[in-house]
């Protein structure tokens, strides 16, 4: 079976394209359509997206964009709780917005019938090839990522000095080891903010990469009954990292929050957090001046299996019973050949060419890890639609001891075997 490339490839001629070429200005867009204003009827084009952290981006970006065109109101709205849910009942309502964001890669199979497809439109020909490819069904394009977003330990580095951490750890021993240092000095190990399901699916897909190999004929197999959890054993170690956060992490993880989680990190009352690249800005809310890197999360006791998760993995979609199909078009353009071009996204690694060099902590050690060719890809990207809410609601049962290993490793065979026999009906 011929192996899907993944954004994982993206390597230093990607890093070159994406940080040359000059700033383009918004200017062109109000040339352009001045006459066409004057015609133009009044177009609200509904924008409905996850991201934590992400809101006031979107804000800026609609109000530019109705400066640039006063004719067009974009209108965002930002989930963090429940999104694909949510998403889901409103497709199925018919209370569908112009422009939504998922997940791409296997997502793809499932809104493909759903969006406008958008291959040949010339903005997307200012993305990088590597990065489209989470777009990419039968060699059609049908939503436009945004940016190479990363996750993996945020740590505080000014306690890990304070520790006497001079290396990062790159086992499950050697974070252990960490954590009792971090521990000696008054300091909480880990912030775990388990009340968020997300996070456990970063921990479990920073596992299941570590299995290599072809992730999708992986997937395949496990829809087929050819393999289940139970024969993933790098997956397994999935519940040794659990174990080991809850262990030195702080008290009523279940209750915790993202903010809080982040917070405590920044402030320097714990050392750790599992969370990506979108996390910084949040972070620098709580703590302006703190000092922040990244680290891949362990896999067992091999170091060559720690490498950060980058992806270009999520995308945004045009409805295909939108209203206001070549409005919304017109806005993807914008983003793409402009905004991003000229503010970034969030303050990560760009996918358009010439996108703004990112300028964050995080984004900085995204890129060393991606030059040094230490990542995996998101892998979720190859789940059947559903499956990570389910995983991470398991885990979470997991981490409240109301569910065994065993018992969790069983149940997510059944849900993926389920949700996929769902999609084939």
């Amino acid at each position: 079976m011929k192996k899907r490339p993944v954004v994982l490839a993206l390597s230093l001629m990607l890093m070159a394209a994406t940080f040359t070429g000059c700033s383009v200005g918004g200017s062109h867009f109000a040339a352009d359509t001045k006459e066409a204003r004057t015609q133009s009827r009044p177009v609200i084009l509904k924008m409905f997206t996850f991201g934590e952290g992400l809101s006031e981006q979107l804000h800026d970006m609609a109000e530019k964009y109705h400066a640039l065109h006063p004719e067009v109101t974009v209108e965002t709205e930002l989930i963090s709780s429940e999104y694909d849910s949510v998403l889901k009942t409103r497709l199925n309502s018919g209370d569908v917005p112009d422009i939504f964001m998922t997940q791409g890669y296997w997502a793809n199979r499932t809104y493909k019938d759903l969006v406008v497809e958008l291959t040949g439109e010339l903005f997307v020909g200012q993305i990088e090839d590597s990065a489209l490819k989470s777009a990419e069904w039968d060699g059609k394009i049908y939503g436009v990522p945004v940016s190479i977003q990363s996750y993996g330990f945020i740590y505080n580095k000014r306690v890990f000095e304070a520790a006497g951490i001079s290396s990062l750890p790159s086992t499950y021993t050697g974070l252990e080891q960490a954590a009792n240092r971090i521990k000696a000095i008054g300091v909480t190990p880990f912030a775990n903010s388990f009340k968020e399901w997300w996070v456990f699916k970063h921990i479990a897909t920073q596992a299941l990469a570590a299995e290599e190999g072809d992730y999708e004929e992986t997937a395949q197999d496990i829809s087929q009954g050819k393999k289940t959890f139970k024969d993933l054993p790098l997956f397994g170690r999935t519940f040794d990292m659990i174990d080991l956060m809850v262990k030195y992490g702080n008290d009523q993880p279940l209750a915790t929050d993202y903010g809080t989680g982040l917070a405590l990190v920044a402030q320097g009352k714990a050392a750790m957090v599992h969370n990506g690249s979108w996390a910084e800005g949040d972070m620098l809310k709580a703590d302006p001046s703190a000092e922040l890197g990244f680290f891949p999360e362990p896999v067992g006791d091999d170091p060559s299996k720690a490498r950060l998760m980058v992806d270009s993995s999520v995308l945004l979609r045009i409805s295909d019973t939108s209203k206001h199909i070549n409005e919304a078009k017109n806005f993807l353009d914008y983003i793409v050949t402009d905004y991003i071009k000229q503010y970034g996204w969030h303050g990560e690694v760009p996918v358009v060419k010439g996108g703004v060099l990112p300028s964050g902590q995080l984004a900085a050690d995204t890129i060393r890890y991606m030059k040094l060719g230490r990542t995996y890809p998101w892998v979720q990207g190859y789940w059947p639609d559903g499956f990570d809410t389910q995983l991470g609601a398991l885990l979470q049962e997991y981490a409240a001891h109301a569910k065994s290993k065993d018992e969790v490793l069983e149940e997510l065979t059944k849900a993926w075997v389920k949700l996929v026999k769902a999609e084939n009906m």
